[in-house]
Parts: C-alpha cells; structure tokens; sequence
C-alpha cells in the first residue's frame, strides 16, 4: 500500500483525544499500528450528521477551517464553518500518492464512506478525488442502518427524530457517563458549533432547549436520522464503492438465539451498558410498514435483524446492501490470499481471536472488561499486519 497514514473515526455518542478525563475512545487499538503508519485520531460531532462529520474529518486531515459547504448549510439552516478542527493537519500533501487509511467505528465507518463521496466530487475545490482514500476500514459499522434509532424516538415510517431531543442525547450521556465512571453532564461535548454558535450551552438541559428551537431535530442532518434503515438507505444510494479502495468490514456480535421463540437474547458477555438495547433489538418485531425499498424479504426481515452487537444488528455490518452498487468479494479478510480493490470483504472479528465482541469491546470497552483486553489488542495487531501486507 502506498498508505503511511490512518486515521481513527470514532462514532455516534463518541470523543476525541484529551476528553473526558484523557479516557481512550479507541482502547488500544491505535497502539498496534505506530510502527508502521503514522496514527492520528479524528474528533467530529458526536450527534451530528454524515456530513457534517466528514467535512470536520477533511479539515483535520487537511489542516484547514471546517467548511460544511454553502448550499449544505443554507439548505439545513445552519453555519457554514465552525472555529473547531481546524488548525492542525495530520497529512502534509494529502493526495492520490499520498492517501490516508480511514478506520470508523459504528457511525464513524459512514462518515468515512461520506468523506470520500466529498472528496470524489472535489466538494472542497482543492483538486480532490476518490483517490485519496486508499482503504476504509469498517468496525461494527452501520453501514445499513440500526433498529436502535427508533428506541431513542425516531420515526419508524419517516426515521426522523420526532421523540424529545432530551431523551436521544441523555442516552448518549447516561451511557458515556457509565464508561467514565463519573459525571458528564456538565462537560461532555456534543461540538454543535454549527447550530448554536460559539456559545453553546454547557449543560444538558439548556443544550436540549436550545437545539428543540433549531433546526437540528426538524430535519435529517443529525446522526440519529442518519442511523435509522432510512438515512443509511439514502446515504448508501449517494455512496460509491470505488474501483481503487480496499473496503474491509469487520462484524461484531453479542447475542445468541433462544430455540423457544426463535428470538436474539444477550450473551453473558455482552456489556451491561448495552442490555437494554442488545435485548429491544434482539425482539425487535418489525415495521407497520416498509422503512425502506425490499423490506420484507432476503436479509431484509425482522428475524435477520435480530442478531445484534448490543446497538447494531450484525447483518448490517457486513456491507452496504440496501441501496447503490456495492460489490462484495466475500466472507473472510485477516486469512485470505488475496483482497481485491472495489470489493467489500468482511467476517465476524471473533473467526482471529476466538472471543466474541459486542459493540463497546472493539473499543474503550475493552477498558471495563479486562478478560477483552487481550482479544481486543489480537484484532489490532492482525489487521495491522494484513494491512502491512497488501
């Protein structure tokens, strides 16, 4: 590969370095590729959108000022640039001889997708292609979309946010809250800049407030939308799998089926802090009516989307499959021969380390079940090495 950077894309509800308290969002996963790339670790909206993340990825990566594009903007009602993530710049000479590898968790496997749909239509103006990106990396992506956004009050027939905003970001914090063991209300950043300027309200409640009387919930550029089978089925129409990127998935899962009822219930492993969505996903009976094209046969049925991580059906990290042209190369990525560009491969990240993940273990998870530690680092270390190889 001709890749000597890889940059990390944390996902929904996620952190960046130095925050909350200097606690690791990616574990230790960033520690297995320092001798071979260079490491850099992207921090973007937690809550916001596809878009917006990626165009706050780019300006890391660049070294620019985070530019959301005019008509964006002007569309979504909100700014157009944000005095955050800008100011450094993890590639110098970022282009197709000098491309990044990206590597998302959960919305951040998305956000990379969407940041090399920018690129490819040179959104920036900078001379930008496809190109740029040698290989995204997806862990526990939702690349098809989740049942979990409709628990946290969107829409089943719409996916939009139509539940309180409070109660969507108060899960965000409530969980983070868990992980850090302490307190976050008061300085857990949700980097909304873009809809409420430079003062956003500094706890929960005022921030809730404020973002009920923007535009942030009326619409679809936020992450819970985006997140739902209806924004990924609109995001993966948009998306391409180019010809010239390696596309590699791997599959998290932390449920098993109960012969009785046929129905997904928890793993003993599966983290205390995802039970209650592990089983709501892991019963999850279905729509009143078809969320998206095809609902209702092949791999879209209630009962496929069952098997679970703890906040993602498994099924829908495999690839993108319920819009646009994705070609799949197939089960199995660490121990194959040989991968091919413009094709999704994937396989379930216990096949390399014999211990099943849930959503959180792939990353600071493993933090708060040391028996994962050793897993969790096997999975890094092997991925580095594949890539290393290619």
């Amino acid at each position: 590969m001709k890749s000597k950077n890889i940059v990390f894309v944390h996902g929904l509800f996620g952190w960046g370095p130095g925050e909350l308290g200097g606690m690791p969002y990616w574990g230790h996963a960033m520690e297995a590729f320092k001798e071979d790339f260079a490491v850099h670790e992207a921090c973007c909206g937690p809550v916001s959108s596809f878009h917006d993340r990626a165009c706050e990825v780019f300006a890391q990566i660049k070294g620019v000022p985070v530019d959301y594009g005019a008509q964006h903007s002007l569309n979504e009602g909100h700014k157009r640039t944000s005095k955050r993530f800008g100011g450094q710049c993890f590639v110098k000479d970022w282009s197709e001889d000098n491309p990044v590898i990206l590597v998302g968790h959960s919305a951040g496997a998305q956000t990379c997708m969407q940041l090399q749909r920018l690129l490819a239509e040179d959104y920036w103006d900078c001379g930008s292609s496809a190109g740029w990106i040698e290989a995204i990396i997806s862990i526990a992506g939702v690349l098809n979309g989740s049942t979990l956004p409709y628990l946290l009050g969107c829409d089943q027939s719409t996916g939009l946010l139509t539940g309180p905003v409070g109660h969507f970001l108060g899960k965000g914090v409530e969980v983070i809250g868990l992980a850090a063991q302490g307190p976050v209300k008061e300085f857990y950043d949700f980097k909304l800049d873009q809809w409420l300027g430079d003062k956003t309200p500094g706890n929960l409640e005022d921030l809730t407030s404020a973002l009920s009387a923007s535009r942030f919930a009326q619409g679809e550029d936020n992450l819970a939308f985006d997140l739902s089978l209806q924004g990924c089925w609109k995001a993966n129409k948009q998306f391409t799998t180019h010809p010239d990127t390696y596309y590699l998935s791997f599959v998290t899962s932390q449920t098993r089926k109960e012969e009785l009822f046929g129905r997904q219930v928890p793993e003993w492993g599966l983290n205390p802090l995802l039970a209650l969505s592990g089983m709501y996903q892991g019963v999850f009976p279905g729509f009143n009516e078809p969320p998206i094209p095809g609902w209702g046969s092949g791999d879209l049925t209630a009962g496929k989307w069952q098997e679970n991580d703890g906040a993602v059906s498994s099924i829908s990290q495999r690839y993108p499959f319920t819009a646009g042209n994705h070609p799949v190369g197939g089960e199995g990525v660490l121990r194959r021969e040989q991968l091919e560009t413009g094709k999704w491969y994937w396989e379930k990240a216990e096949d390399s380390t014999g211990r099943r993940f849930d959503h959180l273990d792939v990353v600071f998870g493993c933090g708060l079940d040391n028996a994962m530690v050793e897993a969790h680092q096997a999975l890094y270390r092997i991925l580095c090495a594949r890539l290393r190889d290619l």
